[in-house]
């Protein structure tokens, strides 16, 4: 299973209470925590399913911090998982073995520098994709890449490990110039630019660049410590656009044709599900109305267009035009001015006529480019409190009217089974490039596991916190979502977004020699197999 090595068995309570001593020695008492609600917060994600319980969270401070607690591990034989915010779903960041330290790295939360000579940004791996936005709110550069949906508490560490898509042109690798690693063994190595002039980054390929080797690693090859992106000017004009379509079939074929033409930096197709959630978002108090229209005058290029798109916003209103049209393309397009914006947004426009799309106001995707990140008890749980978890799978263009069809198929089948558990779904598509990318979501009625419990607002706190037991459910919705990835996916030879634990990597390429050098280079970083078992099927 690991190239030979035997994988080491739990710590004893005698390593794991020598590993917890030295830490708090290195940190201090309050960076370093055993108290059971922690350690079960740290144990659990919208997965559902559990591996074993973390025996202490470490929080580091620096990358001095990380490297001391590295070869603290290695000394006392304990398993390490890094983790970022955990809005996962895929057992990356839960412990495998017991006795395992999760090392928090929320609190390396620093933006290091931004340097608009050399165009980069260097951030600690804590940081928010929130935080990002608002350090470079008042900039005429930003990354390209906005972050994930979950991105007003997700981390870009996290999005590294897990490869992050989601707002904005391309993903997270398009801007990476290098990142700094702690090796499970110890080394600090920095890859890209940050291996040839960590003060002034340029290009990344002098000699080859390892910096993707770690990227979708699920923390398994080491702790990113530092990451370094490549700024861009800002867009000098944005065009909007929805349109309305009564089908998916219709919906997904624009969206395709869109992506083949290049031009649209923000592509999406919203079905029912998530049309009534938002159109049950409660209405924005008068001071965040404001705020909104102000943020919206202020992101437009020039007075006229900024009146524009203030009138497509309010144009909306509530968003109930959308209980008209089941499924609807919302599309951002930038340019490097208005003129260009609008003459690639015609381009669209002639696609969506041919595809028979009705226009619809773009309030919904122009109040998304002004607050992206979404509260993240909006994402992970129901409108009623469901419980829920997403899966993710992307494909060539080419492909994806058959996994469409694949799934649709595949829900028909087990439309029984979902009726007698109270399971429902939602599909959210998107497309990334040249890929077709598509989002399953399963909906059940449970409890809240503490992860849910902790990101809830107060409102929905009080209403679905005390939601009771439904183990049938869960049970059935785990299984569900297992027999989609393995019998539903899998064929299509797929892509996914956080491997983790989860996704089927080892099996995807059992037998080739691409996995026995991603298993010879585990066994060189991590003979020991300490850092973060299980992930990527590395056990």
């Amino acid at each position: 299973m690991n190239g030979g090595a035997e994988a080491p068995d739990a710590p004893s309570a005698t390593r794991l209470r020598a590993f917890i001593a030295a830490a708090r020695d290195l940190l201090g008492g309050e960076h370093v925590s055993t108290d059971r609600e922690v350690l079960e917060l740290c144990s659990v994600d919208f997965s559902e399913q559990r591996l074993a319980t973390a025996g202490a969270v470490i929080r580091p401070g620096s990358t001095d911090d990380v490297r001391s607690i590295v070869h603290l591990a290695r000394e006392h034989a304990v398993p390490l998982v890094p983790r970022g915010a955990s809005m996962s779903y895929t057992l990356g960041t839960i412990p495998k073995r017991a006795g395992s330290a999760v090392v928090d790295m929320t609190r390396m939360n620093r933006i290091l520098r931004i340097d608009l000579d050399d165009l980069n940004i260097l951030v600690e791996p804590g940081v928010t994709w929130a935080q990002l936005r608002a350090a470079l709110a008042d900039c005429d550069y930003e990354i390209p890449f906005h972050g994930t949906f979950s991105g007003i508490r997700a981390t870009v560490g996290g999005g590294l490990g897990n490869w992050a898509v989601g707002w904005g042109k391309g993903d997270i690798t398009d801007y990476l110039l290098g990142i700094e690693i702690v090796l499970p063994d110890g080394r600090l190595l920095h890859t890209g630019a940050l291996a040839t002039n960590a003060a002034h980054p340029g290009l990344t390929c002098y000699g080859p660049d390892l910096t993707r080797v770690f990227v979708n690693d699920g923390g398994s090859l080491g702790i990113k410590t530092k990451a370094c992106f490549r700024l861009e000017r800002k867009a000098g004009g944005t065009a909007y656009r929805a349109w309305g379509f009564s089908g998916d079939d219709a919906a997904l074929t624009l969206m395709c044709e869109i992506a083949r033409l290049g031009v649209a930096t923000d592509l999406f197709v919203f079905g029912p599900y998530h049309h009534e959630v938002f159109r049950k978002r409660p209405r924005p108090s008068p001071q965040d109305a404001r705020a909104m229209l102000r943020a919206v005058a202020r992101g437009s290029s020039g007075a006229r267009n900024g009146i524009r798109n203030v009138i497509d916003l309010l144009r909306g209103g509530k968003l109930g035009f959308l209980a008209r049209w089941p499924w609807s393309v919302q599309v951002i397009v930038d340019g490097v001015n208005q003129a260009a914006a609008d003459a690639s947004m015609r381009a669209v426009r002639r696609a969506a006529r041919r595809c028979g799309g009705a226009p619809i106001p773009p309030s919904l995707v122009i109040a998304m480019r002004c607050m992206p990140f979404a509260p993240i008890d909006d994402l992970i749980v129901g409108v009623e409190g469901e419980s829920c978890f997403p899966s993710n799978c992307t494909v060539a263009l080419s492909q994806g009217m058959e996994v469409k069809r694949a799934l649709d198929a595949f829900f028909d089948e087990h439309a029984e089974l979902m009726r007698a558990h109270g399971l429902s779904t939602s599909r959210l598509y998107l497309s990334v490039r040249n890929a077709f990318g598509v989002e399953p979501i399963i909906y059940w009625k449970d409890r809240m596991n503490p992860l849910r419990r902790s990101i809830l607002n107060d409102e929905r706190r009080r209403r679905f916190a005390d939601l009771a037991e439904n183990p049938p459910a869960r049970e059935a919705a785990i299984a569900l979502r297992r027999k989609m990835v393995t019998e539903v996916f899998a064929p299509f030879q797929p892509t996914h977004v956080q491997v983790g634990k989860y996704y089927p990597l080892r099996e995807a390429r059992a037998g080739t020699d691409s996995w026995s050098v991603l298993e010879d280079l585990k066994n060189v970083v991590d003979p020991a197999r300490l850092m973060n078992p299980g992930a990527l099927g590395l056990d």
